[in-house]
């Protein structure tokens, strides 16, 4: 099979030549450079940069770097930070000036030839899955996943099917890496991209390939839009109307990616269709619209629900798609990143039969996500008849009676609530606590032996009780009531396989409150085919738990105010949100990039 990896240059000159040919020059990037395990050099200047090395120049630093070293080299650039293993291939003073080329090496070293691809790991792209016709793909059991550096990677059967690679190239109009997977696993994967059947989907258009793509048939733009978005795991679907068509935007793990462009004639007819899906007013087009639908993909095991809402702007209507997700097996609190002592804490409080617990936490944190990991876990351990009120209902969970909130007011959160206490409901979960009625509720239920689960919009778990007092609820109740309150936030999950380690510099523990931690490894993303080049995978939790104990349950009574009950909490060890993603950070699970985002906000 063909080899794309660049050769490796093996001395000065070649160098010379490969800086010639193919680097460009750059200004305003900064690099540092770590050498084992500490730093070499903490500030040097890229002059030229290409995908497979750089240049660098560095004053008064003579000595400090040798020609065939091997170096971690930590990259800013335009706002962008990345951080390459990479050898030092020629070394050459000037003056009191030190310039020294590297080029990047493959750290993770994973051989088309002799590793088998984890299949169920990957994450595929859908624009390189769907360019191909189902029935090849089906037919020749290949799947291509991700397009990294102008190659596309391909699991297979048989890496050694040359006639595969033609036909790969000439659809793909890319030179492609084979790549050798489990039988089962592909074959598992392949229906679930490609359907049982020839005509299961239909080869997309690829995004980017034209400055406009052009679809005439708006429910295949929609169907097609859709399962894209399944297949890329995403959040939510974000079309922007502009002057000259719509932008098609993906968020994937907390952020935002583009996916294509659409025309304005394919954009009208696009948003038409979805708000026909969503039961909206297509004449309605200067207020905006909130609606949902169920989707059901082609092969009839997949289905999706949709929340949809529009949004009147100076080109058009904005539409946002909430994806909500029907698969629930992996709904535990196993999977949620909670360390062993919070979640015995979080089991402890469900062995009980009554009490408020409350997920505190932006929009987008996750907090419904941990509360059905929770109703699951009361499900599997006893018989209890549970009663949710949701806005929207966001998973299925067989067992339990789902009641959603009605747009219209006919059924608000207080009213469901009252109805439901006379449905002998043993757990009750409120989708969000939004004012002093549905507050009153919920506590009085706990109080007259009910279980509570609840969420409410709070940046710290001891800022659950000013957020009930604020909104009229007596002290003396929320401390007869509140057992326990969480708060939570997401943060990106380091790719395991690519994930590179350094030390944490002295300026970037100082930016995460923590300067005592100058000089302990960490890790940095990278990037590789089972993360698809973005270094990261998934999300993990952050937690902060408040269990609200006899003592201070009596001072809440008295009128106590967080602030104090946050000094009681770090006196008696309760860590922060932050020292949770501090924890995170030192044990190779995220990145320091991600945690200074909870620094910034504490």
């Amino acid at each position: 099979m063909t080899q794309y990896l660049p050769k490796p240059i093996r001395n000065e000159q070649l160098a010379s030549e490969h800086r010639d040919n193919s680097r460009e020059l750059v200004s305003g990037w900064s690099a540092t450079v770590f050498q084992e395990n500490s730093i070499t050099i903490s500030s040097a200047a890229i002059e030229d940069s290409s995908a497979g090395g750089a240049g660098l120049m560095v004053s008064g630093h003579s000595g400090l770097i040798d020609q065939d070293a091997t170096i971690t080299i930590s990259i800013e650039s335009n706002h962008r930070r990345f951080t390459r293993q990479a050898k030092v291939r020629w070394v050459r003073t000037e003056g009191n000036d030190v310039r020294f080329g590297v080029e990047y090496i493959d750290h993770v070293g994973f051989d088309p030839a002799t590793h088998l691809l984890d299949v169920a790991l990957i994450r595929i792209d859908p624009v390189c899955a769907l360019k191909i016709p189902a029935n090849i793909a089906l037919r020749q059991k290949v799947l291509p996943f991700i397009d990294m550096d102008g190659i596309v990677h391909v699991v297979c059967q048989d890496i050694e099917n040359h006639a595969v690679i033609t036909v790969l190239e000439r659809l793909l109009k890319k030179p492609v890496r084979l790549w050798a997977g489990d039988a089962a696993q592909l074959d598992l994967k392949l229906k679930q991209v490609y359907g049982d059947s020839a005509q299961a989907v239909k080869a997309l258009p690829a995004p980017g390939s034209g400055p406009v793509i052009q679809i005439a048939n708006a429910v295949n733009t929609g169907d097609e839009l859709l399962y894209a978005a399944y297949m890329r795991q995403a959040s939510d679907i974000h079309i922007d109307p502009g002057y000259n068509g719509a932008t098609i935007r993906f968020r994937v793990d907390g952020q935002l990616e583009h996916y294509s462009q659409i025309n304005s004639n394919i954009f009208t007819e696009l948003v038409s269709r979805l708000k026909v899906m969503a039961y909206l007013d297509i004449a309605e087009k200067r207020s905006p619209q909130d609606g949902r639908f169920s989707h059901q993909f082609v092969s009839g095991e997949r289905r999706v629900d949709v929340r949809v809402a529009t949004l009147p702007t100076k080109y058009g209507e904005r539409i946002t798609m909430r994806l909500l997700a029907v698969q629930t097996d992996s709904l535990t609190l196993e999977h949620l990143g909670f360390e062993p002592a919070h979640k015995q804490m979080i089991e402890g409080f469900l062995r009980r039969i009554q009490g408020l617990m409350i997920m505190t936490g932006p929009t987008g944190s996750g907090k419904t996500t941990t509360l059905y990991a929770a109703i699951r876990m009361l499900l599997e351990e006893r018989k209890v008849n549970i009663i949710t009120i949701e806005d929207p209902i966001e998973y299925e969970i067989n067992g339990i009676a789902q009641c959603e909130v009605d747009s219209a007011d006919k059924v608000s959160f207080a009213k469901a609530l009252r109805s439901i206490l006379r449905h002998d409901p043993d757990v009750v979960m409120i989708g969000e606590i939004r004012d002093k009625e549905t507050a009153d509720v919920a506590i009085k239920a706990a109080l007259t032996g009910h279980m509570v689960l609840g969420t409410l919009h709070t940046n710290s778990a001891a800022a659950t009780i000013t957020r009930l007092t604020d909104m009229g609820v007596e002290p003396y109740l929320v401390a007869a009531a509140l057992r326990l309150a969480v708060a939570q936030r997401l943060l990106r999950r380091l790719c395991v396989h690519c994930r590179i380690p350094r030390p944490l510099t002295e300026l970037e523990a100082i930016s995460i409150n923590r300067a005592e931690l100058a000089g302990s490894i960490i890790h940095d993303p990278s990037g590789c085919i089972y993360c698809g080049g973005k270094g990261y995978s998934g999300r993990i939790g952050l937690y902060e738990l408040l269990e609200l104990r006899e003592d201070w349950a009596r001072s809440v009574a008295d009128g106590e105010g967080e602030s104090e009950l946050v000094v009681k909490m770090r006196d008696s060890g309760i860590k922060s949100l932050l020292d949770d993603a501090v924890d995170k950070l030192l044990g190779g699970v995220t990145s320091v990039s991600e945690v200074v985002q909870i620094a910034s906000s504490w």
